[in-house]
């Protein structure tokens, strides 16, 4: 059984907040099959006006969820993943994954599986 601190759980839950918006999991979804970006690459691979990225990647670097580099006068953003190891930890256990009880890997499985919680810790 795996256990969570109080403290994890409000990190956790700092994370996952983070994360529940559409637009924040384009954004993240984007540096994850594309890998580092900058703001500007961002806007033109997602559709998402300068404003509004702006502010959800402010979101998301106050949550540790990407890290910035700068070079001259571009940013770039890429994942930050041990800030979501936390939450991967917790999502795999309520969805039984372990490395005892692996997903499953039938196609009939993975399909029922898709868009749950095991989908989510398996992208981490």
């Amino acid at each position: 059984m795996t256990t969570f601190t109080d403290a994890e759980l409000d990190a956790i839950t700092d994370v996952l907040k983070a994360l529940a918006h559409d637009v924040r999991m384009t954004i993240m979804r984007t540096l994850l099959e594309h890998g580092e970006k900058s703001v500007g690459e961002l806007e033109t691979m997602t559709g998402i006006g300068q404003p509004g990225l702006s502010q959800q990647l402010a979101v998301l670097r106050k949550a540790e969820l990407v890290q910035t580099r700068r070079k001259a006068k571009l940013v770039f953003y890429s994942l930050s993943p041990a800030a979501m190891q936390g939450a991967a930890k917790l999502l795999c256990a309520l969805s039984g994954i372990s490395p005892k009880n692996p997903p499953p890997t039938t196609k009939a499985a993975q399909s029922r599986a898709r868009g749950s919680a095991a989908t989510f810790a398996k992208i981490l």
